[in-house]
C-alpha cells in the first residue's frame, strides 16, 4: 500500500531544517505572495517571484540581490521605506499593514499595504529585515472614487450640500479680517419640471450640465459652486467692498444662467429666480446663510420669477412655503392623507421577485400626488419624520400580513421600510419595531431597514446600539444610496449590515466611459466577502441590466422592472390569474389616484397577455 502524503513529507528528512526550506522555496515561488527579505543596509537578500512579478517583471531574482529599493522605485519612496527599515532594526519593532503610495520611475503608481518584520540570525540578533506587500490599489481606487462621490453631484460634477458647507466654513476661517463680506446666492431654475416632462430627463440633466458651466465660467478663483440638488445650485463668494457689488454678481449670474442651450435644432431658454444675502466672515452662520438665501429665493419666485431678491429681516417675517406645508403636513399624518407604494425587487440571476420596498406618497386635496423629495425634508426640520415613519412601517408590515393571508404571496417575500436619522437615534426604535412585527404576525427576517449613509452622519456610536438591538430582533439591515454619504468602506465592517444598495448615480453611467463599472464591481466583491448582498438601484436600461449582471450583483429595483406600484398592482405579479388582462387599462385609473404605479418592461411581461 501506498504511503499518504504526510507520510511521505514525514520521510523526506529527518532534519527539520530540510523542511523548512521545502516551505520557504514553495512559499517564495508563488505567484502572489510578494516576499522580500533585505540586510542591515536594506539591500536586498532575496525576493519571491511575486515580488520580481510585481515590482521588476522580466528580471531574475540574481538581478535585484544587492540592490536597494533605490534602483528600483522613486526617490521618495525608496527614502521612505528606508527610513521604516532603519527604524525596525534599531527598535526591534515590526510595521503592520502600512499604508504606502509606491511610486515608480517609469511606471504608473500604485497602492501598497506592506508589513515589515526584523530578520534575525541564528543567535537572535537583527541582520537586517523581512516582509510582504499586498497590491490594493483597486480598493484604494475604489474609495477614493467613493470620497468623490460624497462630496459632488453626480449629474454637473459640481460641489454637493455637503461640500458646500464645508466650503462655507473653510472660507470664513482662512479669511483674517472678520469684516470680510461675503455673499450666497440660491438659485432656483424656473418650471425647470416642464422640461423634465417634455424632452425627457437627459435633455434635462444636459440642461443641468450647461447651467453649472455657466455658473463655474464666471465665478472667480476662490468661489465654491455647488448643485443643492433637483435644479437648485448656489454660489458662494467673497471679496465684496460695496453693496452695490452684490447686484452686480446676480446680475452676471442670472444672465450666465440665462443663456441660450441648443438642443438640436431648438433653443432651450432657461430663466432663474434668485435670492441672494450678504454676510461677514464674524457673523456667518453656514445653515442660517442658506436659509436666508432660500427665503429671498421664494421671494422672488413669489414675484414672477426671472428676477432677484435679496434677503431683508422684513422678508423673515413671511411666511415661507415650507413653513406651509409643514403645517399641511400635521394635518394630513391627522387625516390619513398619506399612502404607501411598493416597488419590486428582482433577482438578477433567475428574474424572481425578492420583496418590494415600501414609499409613502402624499395625496394633496389642492395638489394631488405629492413625492417624498418635496416632504420628507420638511417633515425631518418640524419633527414629524417619526410619526411618517411609524405610519410606513405599520402599512408595510399590515399589508405584508394582508397578501401572506391571501395565500398567493411567495412566502420569503421581504418588505423594506426606510429609517431616518432621528429615527435611529430613538432608542425605542427596536421596541416600536418589535410591537409592529407582533401585532401583524410578520416574521422578523421578512423586515428589511434601510438606513442612508447620511443617517449614519454623526451617529455612529448611537448607530451601533440601535442596530445590535433590531439585528437580535432577526430583522435584515440594508445600508441604502451606498457611496452618496460620508460613510467609508469601513462601515461594511462595522455595521451588522445584511444588503447594500448602490445607489442610482453609479448605476446611470453603465455602458459610457465613467469608472463606475469598477466602483461598483470592487464594492459588490467587498460586500460579497462579508456575506453580504447587493441591490442596484435605478435600473432603467438593458445595457444596465446586463452590466450588473455581469459585475455579480446579485438583485436590482428601478423603472426597467416597474415604478413603485398599488398593492393590487404589485400583487398581480406574482398571481397574474387572479386578475384579468383589463387590470392593465385599470394601471391608469391607478396612477391619477395613488402616483407613479406603471410597469416597466419586465414586470408589464408576468401579466397574462
Amino acid at each position: 500500500m501506498n504511503a499518504s502524503p504526510t507520510a511521505k513529507f514525514q520521510t523526506l528528512s529527518s532534519s527539520q531544517e530540510e523542511i523548512e526550506r521545502i516551505c520557504m522555496r514553495n512559499l517564495l515561488a508563488g505567484s502572489e505572495e510578494r516576499i522580500f527579505f533585505k540586510d542591515r543596509e536594506s539591500r536586498f537578500l532575496f525576493v519571491s517571484a511575486g515580488w520580481l512579478s510585481a515590482y521588476y517583471d522580466g528580471h531574475s531574482v540574481d538581478d535585484v540581490i544587492g540592490k536597494t529599493d533605490f534602483d528600483i522605485f522613486s526617490k521618495a519612496h525608496a527614502a521612505e521605506a528606508f527610513a521604516d527599515e532603519q527604524r525596525i532594526i534599531r527598535t526591534g519593532e515590526p510595521m503592520v499593514e502600512k499604508l504606502e503610495r509606491e511610486t515608480f520611475r517609469d511606471r504608473p503608481d500604485a497602492w501598497g499595504s506592506v508589513t515589515k518584520q526584523p530578520l534575525f540570525d541564528e543567535c537572535g540578533q537583527i541582520i537586517g529585515t523581512f516582509g510582504i506587500s499586498r497590491d490594493i490599489t483597486v480598493q484604494i481606487d475604489a474609495q477614493q472614487a467613493l470620497t468623490y462621490q460624497a462630496l459632488h453631484d453626480s449629474v454637473t460634477g459640481l460641489a454637493n450640500r455637503p461640500a458646500l458647507m464645508q466650503g462655507v466654513v473653510r472660507a470664513f476661517a482662512d479669511h483674517e479680517a472678520p469684516t470680510d463680506r461675503f455673499a450666497l446666492l440660491f438659485i432656483d431654475l424656473d418650471d425647470f419640471k416642464s422640461i423634465n416632462d417634455t424632452l425627457g430627463h437627459e435633455v434635462g440633466d444636459r440642461v443641468l450640465r450647461d447651467v453649472g458651466r455657466n455658473l463655474t465660467r464666471i465665478s472667480r478663483r476662490g468661489d465654491t459652486v455647488a448643485r443643492l440638488g433637483g435644479d437648485e445650485f448656489v454660489l458662494l463668494c467673497g471679496g465684496l467692498r460695496e453693496d452695490d457689488d452684490l447686484e452686480l454678481i446676480c446680475d452676471r449670474v442670472m444672465r450666465a444662467v440665462c443663456a441660450p442651450q441648443q438642443d438640436g435644432t431648438q433653443d432651450l431658454t432657461v430663466t432663474c429666480s434668485l435670492g441672494a444675502v450678504i454676510t461677514s466672515a464674524s457673523s456667518a452662520e453656514p445653515d442660517e446663510l442658506l436659509q436666508q438665501a432660500d427665503i429671498a429665493m421664494y421671494a422672488a419666485k413669489r414675484s414672477g420669477g426671472n428676477r432677484f431678491a435679496v434677503y431683508t429681516t422684513e422678508l423673515r417675517g413671511l411666511t415661507k412655503s415650507s413653513r406651509s406645508l409643514a403645517a399641511e403636513l400635521r394635518l394630513a399624518i391627522r387625516d390619513s392623507a398619506l399612502f404607501v407604494l411598493y416597488q419590486p425587487v428582482f433577482d438578477l440571476q433567475n428574474g424572481s421577485m425578492l420583496g418590494a420596498e415600501a414609499l409613502v406618497r402624499w395625496r394633496h386635496p389642492q395638489r394631488g400626488v405629492i413625492a417624498p423629495a418635496e416632504f420628507i425634508p420638511v417633515a425631518e426640520r418640524r419633527g414629524l419624520i417619526t410619526a411618517i415613519g411609524d405610519f410606513v412601517l405599520n402599512e408595510a408590515c399590515r399589508q405584508l400580513a394582508s397578501w401572506t393571508r391571501a395565500g398567493s404571496c411567495p412566502g420569503d417575500l421581504t418588505i423594506g421600510v426606510n429609517i431616518s436619522g432621528r429615527e435611529l437615534r430613538d432608542p425605542e426604535l427596536a421596541k416600536r419595531v418589535a410591537a409592529t412585527l407582533e401585532r401583524h404576525g410578520i416574521a422578523p427576517k421578512r423586515l428589511v431597514l434601510e438606513i442612508t449613509e447620511n443617517a449614519l452622519l454623526g451617529e455612529l456610536d448611537d448607530a451601533h446600539h440601535t442596530i445590535e438591538g433590531l439585528a437580535q430582533l432577526g430583522v435584515r439591515i440594508a445600508l441604502d444610496d451606498f457611496g452618496t454619504g460620508y460613510s467609508t468602506l469601513a462601515h461594511l465592517r462595522e455595521l451588522q449590515t445584511d444588503i447594500l444598495k448602490i445607489d442610482r448615480s453609479f448605476v446611470s453611467q453603465l455602458g459610457g466611459q465613467s469608472r463606475d463599472r469598477e466602483i461598483i464591481a470592487a464594492v459588490t466583491g467587498m460586500a460579497h466577502a462579508l456575506g453580504m448582498t447587493t441591490i442596484a438601484e435605478g435600473v432603467e436600461t438593458e445595457v444596465q441590466r446586463e452590466e450588473l449582471t455581469t459585475i455579480g450583483c446579485d438583485a436590482a429595483q428601478g423603472y426597467l422592472f416597474a415604478r413603485p406600484l398599488t398593492p393590487r398592482a404589485l400583487a398581480a405579479l406574482w398571481e397574474p390569474q387572479t386578475y384579468p388582462r383589463l387590470l392593465v387599462a385599470s394601471y391608469a385609473s391607478d396612477h391619477n389616484a395613488h402616483g407613479e404605479v406603471s410597469l416597466g418592461r419586465e414586470a408589464h411581461a408576468r401579466l397574462p397577455q
